[in-house]
């Protein structure tokens, strides 16, 4: 008799094939191919970094990138780990279609080359004065009373030495201090890119209103939304009752949805707000989010069939 209700409802308590147990990888094939061939992603925790190793190390997705774990970056083994780990090649043929044909060249480099004696000493510490630093051939300036860890060090040395030589991304999950270097990044979708320029912010398929911090580049983030990322069927069928993880992971992949809506609804183009506000609240978990919306969307004719 106890069996009999596990039973009666085992479709929908065996999550081996659902969202629940789709979305880490799916999340982690979506921020590994949002940056260009040899990209450095920084992520942070738990949920935005093993992920990626698994579908790296496992799944051979996008072994060319350097996944960057800020939070294991307060630690000097993993410092030493990633000063010594090579590149590995990116495989064009396994690619999603937007980064084919781009022939970039592998580093000869290491992500960084801090010594042994300079990670000992990178620790936390708060600046007395203004720092002045030079990245490639730019000048950004760190203010005074800026409280650096031992991963905002690496930080800093890794984009020093690979500034305009490797694309340099944050997970949307892991963007936090700049550096100064604000008027270099713009968000493709997941992540926040750096510039080797200072973005170009006359450029009319750029989205100013920074919600999550810089510039969209729309027509990159629309390719990425639409044509290479996974959504583990939540598109085509919402799951209002996911675990606390995948909600989680389930309203970040709905963020530039939302961003995509509000843009669209800004340049008057109606059929694509439609589309775009559809998918973001098959998305988003968070209720206030959620009903403005919706709020949106009864305003708006219904698609036509």
């Amino acid at each position: 008799l106890a069996l009999v209700p596990y039973l009666l409802n085992f479709r929908e308590a065996d999550r081996r094939g659902g969202p629940d147990a789709r979305l880490p990888g799916d999340f982690a094939y979506n921020l590994l191919n949002s940056v260009p061939p040899y990209g450095i992603l920084f992520t942070y925790g738990d949920n935005d970094t093993f992920p990626l190793w698994w579908a790296q190390e496992v799944a051979g997705i996008r072994r060319d990138v350097t996944v960057v774990c800020l939070a294991l970056a307060q630690t000097e083994w993993y410092l030493r780990q990633l000063r010594d780990q090579p590149a590995r090649p990116f495989e064009e043929a396994k690619a999603p279609a937007i980064w084919r044909g781009y022939h970039a060249a592998p580093p000869t480099w290491p992500l960084h080359t801090m010594t042994d004696g300079e990670i000992a000493a990178a620790v936390p510490q708060r600046l007395a004065q203004d720092v002045r630093l030079s990245v490639g051939q730019h000048q950004v300036t760190v203010p005074a009373r800026t409280v650096l860890s031992t991963n905002d060090f690496l930080s800093l040395r890794v984009i020093q030495q690979n500034f305009g030589r490797r694309p340099i991304a944050w997970g949307l999950t892991a963007a936090g201090n700049t550096y100064g270097l604000d008027r270099f990044l713009v968000q493709r979708g997941l992540v926040i890119g750096l510039e080797a320029d200072p973005v170009d912010t006359t450029r009319a398929d750029y989205d100013l209103r920074r919600m999550l911090g810089a510039p969209l580049d729309l027509p990159t983030t629309e390719r990425l939304m639409e044509e290479t990322y996974r959504y583990a069927g939540l598109l085509e069928r919402p799951h209002p009752d996911l675990e606390s993880t995948a909600s989680g992971i389930t309203s970040t992949l709905g963020l530039p949805y939302t961003q995509l809506a509000f843009a669209m609804e800004e340049r008057a183009d109606t059929a694509k707000l439609i589309r775009f506000l559809d998918r973001s609240l098959r998305l988003t978990t968070n209720p206030a989010l959620a009903a403005s919306l919706e709020s949106l969307r009864a305003s708006l004719p219904s698609p036509k069939r």
